[in-house]
């Protein structure tokens, strides 16, 4: 999840965690949860690993909060989606820069150490 932008929150990695321990537990009678504390301890013992705190956005994206700037954009998107007939089924909700669309707080994710 990390590489592709979106590195996951401690309570995800719980679930999936839990989810695998789950599976192993149908064969063999083993705990169905991990403890409260095990996410913290899988990520100190696993060096290629960190808990961070993600950003909303940079100051660069910041600086780019014109609202003439940004209703210039949408008009020029609006053109080209009618000069050449985009569907709304094409249109995708991502851009280059890894700003994440809809996330509008600071949060602390699980993320690898490099």
């Amino acid at each position: 999840m990390d590489k592709c932008g979106m590195p996951p929150h401690a309570a995800t990695v719980q679930k999936m965690a839990n989810l695998l321990l789950a599976e192993r537990s149908k064969s063999a009678s083993i705990p169905t949860t991990i403890g409260r504390n095990w996410v913290q301890q899988f990520i100190k013992h696993h060096e290629e690993l960190q808990s961070r705190y993600n950003c909303k956005y940079d100051y660069q994206q910041a600086q780019c909060e014109d609202p003439k700037i940004i209703h210039e954009w949408f008009q020029r998107v609006r053109d080209i989606i009618q000069q050449y007939g985009v569907v709304d089924q094409d249109i995708y909700n991502f851009d280059e820069t890894g700003f994440q669309m809809g996330v509008i707080s600071t949060a602390k994710v699980i993320t690898g150490s490099d």
